[in-house]
């Protein structure tokens, strides 16, 4: 361990002990230009004080990959921009959380790695103006029964989805930019996503459910290599006020397999397939699709049109 570190490292040490004898908290700073490193803070407080409520303030330019295991209560801040950077070659995520609760990561810009951020085995975690970019797989992953809360970040650039959510996991998203990603916008796989005002735009697709179910409040899908967005295997996608999408290269909204969507006042229009919401075969449901005011093949059942008529 350099010099500088081990200075580092002792000083966290003594803060520690002097908190753990009052409040049970930290609040330390880590400055990555003189060779700190927020790993090292992390396993530090790992070892003293697991459960928290504990703060680390960054400065700088981090080159690091870092896990956060088993830890409760964990702020990680930059007030002035900080940078976390790939250190793994593209072998390892950079932020990876696993098993931890009320993680949050807030302020950062996040480059390269297999993935941004991973937020995964049952675990609680907070992103907020991040800017997650340029990885070679999923910038923000959700997986195994974790539940992820997404606010005023942008996440671009992957070679991958923007974000995956999958085997249960929730996320919600607001206010979010999901741009230039190489395959989905969002990939959601036997999960739940809910966003408000969220914007999908120029990625392979859209979004993409699987066994899933999405609410749209409002926000935009557009620009869509193929689909804005693609509904497969009984997947459920409510789509409410404001909610825009148009100018996809593909199919507006492409149902398949008794997947479900209804549109509340929502507006999906000008896609370049030639079909705004397409029903494609197998038992595909749609409710209200002619609010939409796009080129449509589906057909709905007698119960709606009489729905309507009431109307």
């Amino acid at each position: 361990m350099r010099q500088g570190a081990r200075i580092f490292a002792f000083f966290l040490l003594v803060v520690l002990g002097a908190t753990s004898q009052y409040v049970q908290a930290a609040n330390l700073t880590v400055n990555c230009d003189r060779r700190e490193t927020i790993r090292n803070a992390v396993k530090l407080l790992a070892l003293a004080n697991p459960q928290g409520p504990n703060t680390v303030s960054v400065v700088g330019s981090c080159s690091e990959n870092i896990l956060i295991q088993h830890m409760d209560r964990l702020t990680l801040i930059t007030k002035k921009g900080a940078s976390i950077t790939d250190h793994s070659g593209g072998n390892s995520v950079v932020v990876d959380i696993e098993d931890s609760h009320s993680i949050a990561l807030l302020g950062f810009t996040i480059n390269g790695g297999s993935g941004g951020v991973l937020c995964n085995n049952a675990s609680v975690c907070y992103l907020t103006g991040n800017i997650i970019q340029d990885g070679a797989g999923t910038g923000v992953g959700v997986g195994l029964g974790s539940h992820a809360f997404l606010g005023s970040n942008v996440v671009q650039n992957n070679g991958g989805p923007g974000s995956t959510i999958e085997d249960g996991s929730q996320m919600s998203s607001g206010n979010d930019v999901f741009q230039g990603n190489a395959a989905q916008g969002i990939a959601l796989n036997g999960a739940y996503f809910v966003e408000s005002n969220s914007n999908f735009l120029n990625n392979g697709v859209g979004i993409q459910a699987v066994a899933s179910t999405l609410l749209l409040h409002g926000g935009t899908v557009s620009g869509s290599v193929g689909n804005g967005m693609t509904l497969l295997a009984g997947s459920t996608g409510v789509f409410r006020e404001g909610a825009t999408v148009t100018g996809n290269g593909g199919d507006g909204v492409h149902l398949e397999d008794a997947s479900f969507a209804g549109f509340q006042s929502a507006t999906v229009t000008g896609n370049l397939s030639g079909l705004d919401v397409n029903c494609a075969p197998q038992f595909t449901i749609t409710h209200f699709v002619e609010r939409t005011g796009g080129i449509t093949n589906c057909v709905e059942s007698a119960s709606n049109s009489k729905l309507k008529a009431a109307e």
